[in-house]
């Protein structure tokens, strides 16, 4: 088997069959497995998915956060290949194969990710630059884009600092020599966990434009909390991820910043 599509989904029965039908009228040419693990959903997940024969179907019975669903599907994978894809995603053509193809030549690269489209095909910005104070300053102080995602305007493939783990692939032998997914991780910042640690091992992490995925962001993570509170969902990964000290930093960067420019608009 070349490759093992692992497709987490918690109540997105809809969008998961979006995702599954995607893959299964655009990508040609490959051997590969569609893997779904769901989270406990108590929508119509399972019952819409039973009548795939050809999609394993794995059930958590409670919400086990996005990592561990994660490695229990990847455990179950019998791809020489893992590609990791929300269920909030949609395939809009073959690409994804030539995306396999270039990893598979490039052996300094450890994860290798898509560019990422709205559904009205418009670009979606899915690289991160470095998380750091310094950068927050800039973006959110100074009004230079440092901090939050981007779109690169290079048209090839590019290393990048980090991607969003909404799609990704990686070798299965090296997603399980570097451990996985972490599980400490419930739901965000468990992608920049992962390249911080692909980096730490000194392999690159690849932008690849010439292969583009429909995403629905933010689809996922919408029933966790309501508009006025989502972004309270990033605080444990925050923390987790930049230590207490940092995170505190960042965020009252952060904070600062928009309350300046908001009682002083003329610094825009």
């Amino acid at each position: 088997m070349n490759l093992s599509i692992i497709i987490p989904t918690w109540n997105t029965a809809l969008v998961t069959q979006k995702a599954i039908d995607s893959i299964k009228k655009h990508l040609k040419n490959i051997k590969y497995e569609i893997i779904v693990i769901d989270n406990g959903s108590t929508d119509q997940t399972k019952n819409l998915l039973s009548s795939y024969k050809d999609v394993i179907y794995l059930r958590n019975k409670t919400n086990l956060g996005f990592s561990k669903a994660n490695n229990i599907a990847a455990k179950k994978a019998s791809g020489e290949y893992l590609f990791f894809m929300n269920s909030d995603m949609e395939l809009i053509d073959n690409s994804l194969t030539s995306m396999l193809d270039y990893l598979k030549s490039h052996p300094k690269i450890g994860l290798i990710g898509p560019k990422f489209l709205n559904p009205n095909k418009t670009p979606q910005a899915s690289v991160f630059p470095p998380q750091t104070p310094k950068n927050a300053f800039k973006e959110y102080f100074l009004r230079i884009k440092a901090y939050s995602k981007y779109l690169p305007f290079d048209q090839n493939p590019v290393s990048v600092w980090a991607l969003s783990g909404g799609a990704i692939l990686i070798s299965h032998k090296f997603f399980l020599q570097i451990g996985g997914w972490d599980e400490s991780y419930f739901m965000y910042f468990e992608d920049l966990e992962l390249c911080r640690t692909i980096r730490n091992l000194n392999k690159l992490i690849y932008y690849y434009p010439a292969c583009q995925i429909i995403h629905r962001h933010g689809f996922s993570g919408r029933k966790i909390a309501d508009s006025a509170n989502q972004w309270r969902r990033l605080i444990p990964g925050s923390t987790l991820f930049h230590g207490l000290y940092q995170h505190r930093l960042i965020s009252l960067i952060i904070w600062s910043g928009q309350k300046l420019h908001h009682y002083w608009p003329f610094s825009k």
